[in-house]
Formats: structure tokens, sequence, C-alpha cells
């Protein structure tokens, strides 16, 4: 910007309010830039854990999908976060090393339901945070042969939950 000076000098250059509003103006720019990146990795990580929690429920209907006889005798209801902690704790552990490690044995249909759940709350352990204190719930709807998989986890320290239904 060239200013014309009193004594017929042209000055050349930017004077010192012009680059210090510059600055300012670049520095609130990238403020909110630096906004939008904190906000859009917290999304990423939302949207994630939900994925994570499709996943898990979706690896539960397969595993009673092909367990059906199990599923038919109630083996893969448990209706409580107090039934999955025992089943969890007291059940898949108590059996883990013997009767019902299917992995290299054949077992009952009653004993690879205990198995299957055992697995999946393992996964659900791993997978998502907060499920550990609030273990998800299997229901099964026996007139219309429909389960309910309700999981909860943590987002920021927030409780969140979904829930799949699916007729098997």
């Amino acid at each position: 910007m060239r200013i014309f000076l009193g004594n017929n000098r042209l000055s050349g250059g930017f004077t010192l309010v012009e680059v210090l509003v510059a600055i300012v103006v670049l520095s609130i720019g990238l403020l909110g830039l630096a906004a939008l990146q904190i906000t859009s990795l917290q999304f990423n990580s939302n949207s994630y854990l939900r994925t994570q929690a499709t996943v898990v429920a979706y690896d539960l209907i397969d595993r009673m999908r092909s367990n059906r006889a199990a599923f038919a005798a109630n083996a893969y209801h448990v209706p409580t976060t107090s039934a999955a902690d025992t089943m969890v704790t007291t059940t898949y552990q108590g059996c883990k090393s013997s009767s019902c490690d299917c992995q290299g044995s054949a077992c009952s249909i009653s004993n690879l339901a205990i198995y299957d759940l055992g697995q999946w709350y393992e996964l659900t352990d791993n997978l998502l945070p907060g499920s550990l204190t609030n273990r998800p719930t299997i229901t099964r709807n026996s007139v219309t042969n429909e389960a309910t998989i309700d999981i909860k986890w943590t987002e920021k320290d927030v409780q969140q939950s979904k829930s799949w239904t699916v007729r098997l």
C-alpha cells in the first residue's frame, strides 16, 4: 500500500496497525480451525464406539443363529446385568477350561451357548468402555421368537445405550 506523505515522498510497505490486524484475523481463523479439529475427533470417537457396539451385537446375533436349538431353549436369555455378571464370573469361568471349551472339542448346545456368551461378554468388556460395570442384556420373546440385545457403554462420562431386536 502506498501512502502519499506531505513532503512529496511516497512511503511503501505496511504499517504496524495493518500487521497487527492481519495477525489477529489469522489467529482467529487458526483458533476456529483447531476447535473444528477437536470437535471432529470427538465425533469420530463417538462414531467408533457406536460402530463397535453394532459389530458386537451382530456377533452375538450370528452366534445365536448358528445355535438355534439353544436359543429356543432360552440358553441365550440373560435378562439383567446381575445375571450377566453371574454368567461371566461363575458359569463361564467355571466351565471355560473343561466342559464348554468348544474350540477344540465337541460340546452340547447349552455348553456352546455358555461359551458363546462368555466369549461375547469378554469382547464387549474389551471394546466398549463402561460395559464391564453395566453389562449388556439379552432377552428372548418366546411368542415372537425374537431376541433383544441391549448394550450400554460410556462416551465422555455419559452413558449411551442401543437396542437391537432380531427374529431368529
